[in-house]
């Protein structure tokens, strides 16, 4: 009985979790630490512009976004799925999640190429 009770308050507590980040609106944030500016986008079809200055680290959550971002960023750093990413000039694009798009023009890292991670699947960076 106390394991099947203890089973139940596990799954409600989850389910507590998901209604309360289910009513969390689609969301710009922005952090800075120590010298580097952290801009957090996160929700599900967010379309947004942001303009960087090339120290910036740019942080997308969620699902079917389409952020573009105007000017050079040192990160790109994208956890969710389905979101598209046009970006001018980046070093460094790290990508979590299924069926991601990061489009840039160029990168300023010292080889001229962004350093990529991408951890899951259907995952694209293309450079434009």
């Amino acid at each position: 009985m106390k394991k099947h009770l203890k089973i139940i308050a596990v799954i409600g507590l989850g389910i507590a979790s998901l209604t309360t980040s289910a009513m969390i609106p689609n969301t710009l944030s922005i952090k800075t630490e120590k010298h580097q500016k952290e801009i957090i986008i996160e929700g599900v079809g967010v379309t947004k512009t942001v303009e960087v200055t090339g120290d910036e680290t740019i942080r997308i959550e969620g699902t079917n976004n389409k952020i573009t971002i105007i000017g050079a960023c040192d990160l790109i750093k994208i956890e969710g799925v389905d979101n598209v990413v046009t970006v001018d000039d980046v070093k460094t694009i790290q990508i979590e999640g299924t069926g991601n798009k990061v489009n840039y023009k160029k990168s300023s890292a010292a080889d001229g190429k962004a350093k990529t991670s991408v951890a899951g699947v259907n995952n694209k960076i293309t450079k434009i």
